[in-house]
């Protein structure tokens, strides 16, 4: 693996991770419920229908989540595609130690930049860029100590929500790599892993034809597909590379580090 392809494995799983974190958060702070067969507030318009569920929103944006949401969802049940219990292991145990590396090594980046603010004679333009570090960093420290906190307080639902995002993130790799397989295309960077664009794109366009979802508000339908034509919002893989071609060998959390 070149340096810049380590580089960019290594930011990947730090932005991962840190998603990971929020994502754990979050589960254990606050759930949301959603109707069998209506989504969204009654008095809201109703802006479109997938798999016999309607949507009520007045946010586009909205609307393509629950409808990507539902559809890669079916597409999961129909492919038969589940997470082992294995892999969840293994993913978190590497998410676990590539965190506490992360963690030391901006605890210690921490400390040499304070270090370096205590020099009077640096120029301006480095004391405010060495200033800027520091408030990402501490922040970064007091979002692991609040991670920690939440551990020791509820250790079994800590670990209950660090196995449902992990099965959630590892399906998601499954799915993405199953839609690739089918339909090809390029891929994009994520935060969360290597994401077939056009695959997913060929596959919602196939649903719509079917009639699985139907957009009512036409005025929501261009920005349902702009995020899958501007390629200006994307970093591609370079097509034919050896990046691309190993891109879903497996998921981040289950490489080896």
């Amino acid at each position: 693996m070149d340096k810049l392809s380590s580089l960019k494995r290594k930011k990947a799983m730090r932005n991962l991770c840190y998603i990971f974190c929020t994502a754990i958060i979050l589960s254990l702070v606050a759930t949301q419920a959603y109707a069998v067969e209506s989504y969204g507030k009654p008095e809201d318009p109703l802006v479109a229908e997938v798999l016999g569920m309607q949507i009520r929103t007045k946010n586009p944006d909205e609307m393509q989540y629950v409808i990507m949401q539902k559809l890669f969802q079916e597409y999961e049940l129909q492919n038969k595609i589940e997470a082992n219990p294995e892999d969840i292991d293994h993913y978190i145990a590497n998410l676990d130690q590539f965190m506490l590396e992360d963690r030391k090594r901006n605890d210690a980046r921490r400390v040499e930049v304070e270090q370096q603010l205590k020099d009077v004679s640096l120029p301006a333009e480095q004391t405010e860029q060495l200033q800027s570090e520091l408030a990402a960093l501490e922040s970064l420290h007091k979002y692991s100590l609040r991670g920690e906190r939440e551990n020791k307080q509820n250790p079994e639902d800590v670990l209950k929500g660090k196995r449902t995002v992990a099965k959630a993130f590892i399906t998601q790799w499954m799915v993405n790599k199953a839609l690739y397989q089918q339909y090809g295309g390029r891929i994009i960077f994520q935060q969360s892993g290597p994401e077939p664009l056009d695959a997913r794109k060929e596959y919602l366009k196939e649903q719509q034809k079917k009639g699985a979802f139907t957009i009512l508000e036409k005025s929501f339908e261009p920005p349902f597909w702009e995020y899958f034509v501007t390629d200006s919002k994307h970093s591609f893989y370079k097509q034919g590379s050896e990046e691309e071609r190993r891109a879903f060998d497996n998921p981040f959390g289950l490489q080896k580090q």
